[in-house]
């Protein structure tokens, strides 16, 4: 079997009569650590990613408002863009506070 092949489960039947069997389970207890990242670093990660969310959403926001100044005409993008920034930037905000709420809520289970 392929590396990335951990464990093959056959399901017979179905509703009440199911029944799941292992045909095949690797022998590689490698995979087994690499899986499992470590404890103290998973609220980081979470932290980061959704930091990295947030700075796309930021992108997103001010990309939008700038093609929509732009339509505009003129040079009035010249003017509107300090305001996009800062709309987008709130929004960014928002959002890491919204995931640092959820965040706090995970941690207390």
């Amino acid at each position: 079997m392929d590396k990335l092949v951990r464990r093959v489960t056959v399901v017979q039947g179905s509703g009440e009569n199911r029944q799941a069997k292992v045909a095949y389970e690797s022998d590689d207890e490698d995979e087994d650590l690499e899986e499992s990242p470590v404890p103290v670093f998973k609220p980081l990660e979470r932290a980061v990613r959704h930091f990295l969310k947030a700075q796309v959403i930021a992108a997103q926001e001010a990309y939008q408002h700038h093609l929509e100044s732009a339509k505009k005409g003129g040079h009035s993008w010249v003017v509107d863009d300090p305001i996009n920034f800062m709309k987008a930037r709130r929004k960014a905000a928002k959002e890491i506070r919204k995931a640092s709420k959820i965040d706090d809520e995970d941690d207390g289970d």
